[in-house]
């Protein structure tokens, strides 16, 4: 199980730097593109209707593409009150790791869905660029396979330490660090 986790870790800490530069140069390209509108219609007096339609765009992809990141590292929305209080609690093992599979079964769910989008979109266009709206949606499976790749690396950390407690430094509401540490 060890030299999975490390491979897991390899891809998953690679895809998600990846997909974080990729994320920040969308972000850039979208303050870049809101700048510009907002010049053109309020100093111009002019506006373009693609830039709206480009930046909800940008903005979309920019959000897919941190979720894996985010799940990576704990930066998920959680009730800290709760989680403090029982953190350290032995049973909490066994709630992570189901929390972690409900998670990833609705991950898996999340991918079916939005592959399902994504085909029946390609008949459609977007109103101001003509993009096929399947473009638009390909993130929605792209970003969920991202993310059940790290939750699975998190399940197996989790099962992992069902055996030898402390055996793969994972928080079941924060970050994971390399096999075996």
């Amino acid at each position: 199980m060890d030299a999975i986790i490390r491979v897991l870790d390899a891809v998953n800490r690679t895809l998600t730097r990846v997909a974080g530069y990729a994320a920040t140069a969308l972000l850039f390209g979208m303050l870049g593109i809101v700048i510009v509108h907002v010049f053109y219609r309020y100093v111009l007096n002019d506006s373009f209707g693609w830039t709206e339609e480009l930046s909800r765009t940008m903005m979309v992809w920019m959000a897919f593409l941190y979720f894996p990141t985010a799940h990576r590292y704990g930066m998920n929305v959680s009730l800290d009150v709760f989680v403090a209080a029982i953190q350290d609690h032995p049973i909490m093992r066994y709630v992570g790791l189901l929390i972690e599979l409900s998670v990833f079964v609705l991950l898996c769910g999340a991918i079916w869905y939005g592959y399902g989008l994504m085909s029946r979109a390609s008949s459609s266009v977007t109103l101001s660029l003509r993009l096929p709206l399947s473009y638009v949606y390909a993130i929605m499976p792209i970003g969920f396979a991202l993310v059940a790749l790290v939750s699975f690396e998190r399940i197996l950390r989790l099962i992992g330490n069902l055996f030898q407690p402390g055996r793969y430094q994972v928080n079941v509401f924060g970050s994971s660090t390399g096999a075996g540490s």
